[in-house]
């Protein structure tokens, strides 16, 4: 029998290397399963298995392909930890690794474990939690407490994190009946995008930003495993969805990064706009399958977001000595309707940044997979160039990142005419 298994932030793409974790600061999570039929007078909900709280036995601590499983004690209670700056997604399962459900706070189905409360002894204390369907609600709500995010931070975050609401029953995306992250067998889908943003400023004016509204967005897919599950001799397929396939899916590229496999796969378009790297033409809700190799099928549902109205957008602006060598680039970041945004709790890892002559690149900055944190020393404002580039000789310039969600983002920016 399928199995059905309901955990919303599963798709992070959040690190792809093992060691990537070690040495890095850890919070404790803890908190307490409620075993009481009713609470405060109204009936305990049951998840849609018909499992309630007390029947948790452990919990799932998982941020990108990293997990930690702890037992809930006879009380009731559990202490955990995860790294500090990832997206964590807590779940509860029975003993033998049944979902229940997973933690929801402010909207959100991972805890954005970023912008945290000064002081060496910060925890997460989520105190009495109760079951609402599969939300895992606490009694103490951390976001807005331990961790301090704007409310346009937090709306970010909602918004953007919708698009994993319906990868919600994939936690088991190859349907043995076991939690894929358990047995190492994770799949991640995420998506990509990237726009023609409009043209740098310089030290004596301003960038001339596109109005957000008007950006010809292309979109495309992103999946990601451990590289020892691939079989590279065989040819990965997406399609979908389910109820009405697409005839016109392509793979867009295939790569190994570090531990990972990494596929690409778009949608055939006439559109222009944005870098014509990707198609504009996104993938909508559905259920989908991917092959992986010759002998196993993966179905995943997938839920595409109008990423117009949630970006977090690059606006750099190039500064260069009296011989018009570029020094420097400065960024700054500000939402659609231009407030302010804070890269360290929005973005995993680097910046990217690519320096190019027409088909040719002059410079390419920090990797753009591969480092999950970037560690407080990184400046995200200001990216200094050693390299000598004259910025006559620069056509087009292309700044991306990874949101905190394993989402990405690529903005090309070119010189006023």
């Amino acid at each position: 029998m399928r199995k059905t298994i309901a955990l919303v932030a599963l798709s992070l793409l959040l690190v792809n290397c093992d060691g990537l974790f070690n040495g890095t600061k850890k919070i404790v999570i803890k908190g307490k399963v409620s075993s009481a039929s009713k609470i405060n007078g109204s009936r305990v909900s049951a998840s849609t298995k018909g499992f309630s709280l007390s029947d948790a036995k452990k919990v799932l601590i998982f941020y990108g392909n990293k997990y930690e499983l702890f037992n809930i004690n006879s009380d009731g209670s559990f202490t955990g930890k995860a790294v500090v700056g990832s997206a964590t997604a807590v779940v509860f399962l029975t003993g033998n690794n049944q979902y229940i459900g997973n933690l929801f706070c402010s909207g959100l189905n991972v805890l954005p474990l970023v912008n945290l409360s000064e002081g060496e002894n910060t925890q997460i204390d989520l105190s009495t939690l109760t079951l609402n369907g599969t939300q895992v609600v606490p009694a103490n709500n951390p976001i807005g407490n331990e961790i301090k995010l704007s409310d346009s931070e937090i709306t970010f975050m909602q918004d953007v994190g919708a698009y994993y609401e319906t990868l919600s029953k994939n936690l088991d995306m190859d349907n043995d009946n076991s939690p894929d992250i358990l047995d190492g067998k994770q799949i991640r889908i995420n998506s990509m995008t990237n726009m023609f943003a409009g043209a740098w400023g310089t030290d004596h004016k301003a960038p001339d930003m596109f109005d957000p509204a008007q950006f010809s967005i292309n979109t495309s897919m992103r999946i990601a495993g451990a590289i020892g599950m691939y079989d590279k001799n065989f040819n990965a397929t997406l399609s979908g969805p389910s109820d009405n396939p697409y005839n016109d899916i392509n793979q867009s590229h295939g790569a190994q990064a570090q531990d990972e496999f990494i596929f690409g796969f778009q949608r055939t378009t006439t559109q222009g706009g944005g870098l014509n790297q990707y198609p504009s033409q996104p993938f909508k809700d559905g259920l989908y399958s991917f092959q992986l190799n010759k002998n196993q099928l993966y179905t995943f549902n997938f839920s595409n977001i109008n990423m117009q109205n949630h970006l977090l957008i690059i606006k750099p602006t190039i500064h260069t000595d009296n011989n018009g060598y570029i020094t420097k680039i400065s960024y700054e970041f500000v939402f659609p309707d231009g407030s302010i945004a804070n890269p360290r709790n929005l973005i995993q890892g680097y910046i990217r940044s690519q320096i190019n002559n027409n088909n040719t690149q002059l410079y390419e900055g920090y990797h753009l997979y591969g480092t999950f944190y970037a560690g407080d020393n990184y400046d995200y404002y200001n990216e200094k160039i050693s390299k000598k580039i004259k910025l006559s000789e620069v056509q087009q310039c292309n700044f991306a990142y990874i949101d905190i969600l394993g989402n990405e983002y690529e903005y090309s920016w070119r010189a006023t005419k």
